[in-house]
């Protein structure tokens, strides 16, 4: 009998766990204060490091920054890459999206603060390079779009998927980011498993209508 062979899972470096505290700590504060009010000072600060240790990592606070982003943005956006770029029904599909971004926003609420952020301070015509990389996404979304009337599955109130976009990133955004903020007397945790879910649900509602569809063809449902 043959011994068994056990896989060897390389160990993460001193170096690669610095960093990942660099980028938590950063993430917090970015997510907090905008890129502006941030200092390098403070994340070092948090960490245990000195500020030039951060430069070891991360040229600059920009270089932070971008990377944090991508950190944030990348498993969302993998995931929805897998359903968008897969196969399936269109309203199936279009659930499974809607249903993973308000998961990963419900799971990392700093990507609502981002977005919130980098909306506010955008300059008119400018695609802000944290949401570059969203815009094959965007594109995918519009081919949906135009198959699922093609075939007849969509019966969509207007004829441009963006503004359902702007409906389902909107929504989730100011409620994860915004609603408690500006209600504070409201007694309840966005972030709450059984709150979230509603507000899943509701989405999911809306969507519905603005395409003109129903869970009896092919949506998994409210």
């Amino acid at each position: 009998m043959e011994p068994e062979v056990s896989e060897e899972v390389p160990r993460e470096s001193k170096g690669d766990r610095t960093r990942g505290r660099i980028l938590e700590s950063a993430e917090r504060l970015f997510a907090a204060k905008g890129f502006a009010a941030s200092r390098l000072d403070d994340v070092a600060e948090e960490v245990g490091v000195r500020r030039a240790a951060l430069f070891y990592h991360f040229k600059d606070k920009q270089t932070l920054y971008d990377a944090v982003v991508a950190d944030v943005f990348s498993d969302l956006l993998d995931r929805m890459g897998k359903v968008l770029f897969g196969e399936g029904p269109v309203p199936q599909r279009i659930d499974q999206c809607i249903e993973i971004w308000v998961e990963a926003v419900g799971a990392r609420p700093s990507l609502a603060r981002f977005l919130l952020r980098e909306a506010a301070g955008a300059d008119p015509g400018v695609v802000p390079p944290m949401l570059e990389r969203g815009t094959e996404f965007l594109i995918r979304g519009r081919e949906l779009f135009d198959e699922g009337v093609r075939t007849g599955v969509l019966r969509p109130v207007r004829s441009d998927p963006f503004h359902v976009i702007s409906a389902v990133v909107g929504s989730t955004v100011f409620y994860v980011a915004a609603l408690r903020s500006l209600m504070p007397a409201m007694q309840f945790d966005p972030l709450d498993p059984v709150e979230l879910d509603a507000h899943k649900r509701d989405v999911l509602r809306i969507v519905h209508h603005l395409l003109g569809y129903d869970t009896q063809e092919g949506g998994r449902g409210a």
